[in-house]
């Protein structure tokens, strides 16, 4: 028999204990220190995704003279856009802004570029991160301005250690315990994303709540699909 499942999700939670520091992201993660330090402009990027979101929002837990923006995608004339942002960054000395991977809209780009403007008018750390190809990289004011910034980059783990780590944190998060035989099932049946073992983890974790059935690897390949995939 099936449980049914209130339809409610526990809010995303971005500890700095839970944030997996790795060798892909040691050299970023102490440019950003000295960033914190030194000031200036930096572009945080990565080819994939690289948990640069959680490691920003432990960040500014840990550091109050941060402020932190999160570009929503909301359709907003870019003037608006600009004042609103700067509301919530002026009483800090460093700004974050994090922008969801992809392209953004015109109006996006130009309160970006305005927002690099008064950032370096009002002698502010800048850090912007954003995962984008070159076509992305939009509109003209707001390109040239990014590829003159310093880049750090994020690379994703390589290793099943580190895999692994970040997957029982993920699981952790979920307030969810699950076995080291599945693990080693996704991470060797499933592509070695943090994408797509994160999603594989979340897609088991809610058949275990709804079917209340033991964890195996045999039941983990049939929810996953992995016998007919092979």
């Amino acid at each position: 028999m099936h449980q049914q499942r209130l339809k409610f999700s526990i809010p995303a939670s971005y500890r700095y204990g839970s944030w997996i520091r790795h060798c892909g992201v040691e050299s970023g993660c102490s440019r950003i220190a000295l960033w914190l330090v030194q000031g200036g402009t930096l572009w945080l990027t990565s080819d994939s995704v690289a948990g640069k979101t959680h490691f920003l929002h432990a960040l500014k837990q840990e550091h109050p003279h941060i402020g932190l923006v999160l570009v929503d995608g909301k359709q907003e004339a870019s003037v608006r856009l600009v004042d609103r942002w700067l509301k919530q960054l002026e009483p800090f000395a460093c700004w974050i802004v994090d922008i969801p991977a992809g392209p953004i809209s015109r109006a996006c780009g130009l309160a970006l570029f305005h927002l690099m403007e008064r950032a370096r008018e009002m002698n502010r750390s800048l850090l912007i991160a954003w995962r984008c190809s070159d076509d992305e990289l939009s509109p003209p004011e707001l390109s040239s301005r990014m590829r003159m910034m310093e880049q750090v980059r994020f690379i994703p783990p390589v290793s099943d250690l580190d895999m692994k780590k970040i997957i029982y944190s993920v699981a952790e998060e979920l307030q969810w315990n699950v076995k080291e035989s599945v693990v080693s099932l996704m991470l060797s049946q499933l592509p070695r994303t943090i994408a797509d073992q994160v999603d594989a983890l979340k897609q088991l974790e809610s058949a275990s709540l709804e079917e209340r059935k033991r964890m195996t690897q045999a039941w983990a390949k049939e929810k996953l699909n992995l016998d007919s995939a092979s």
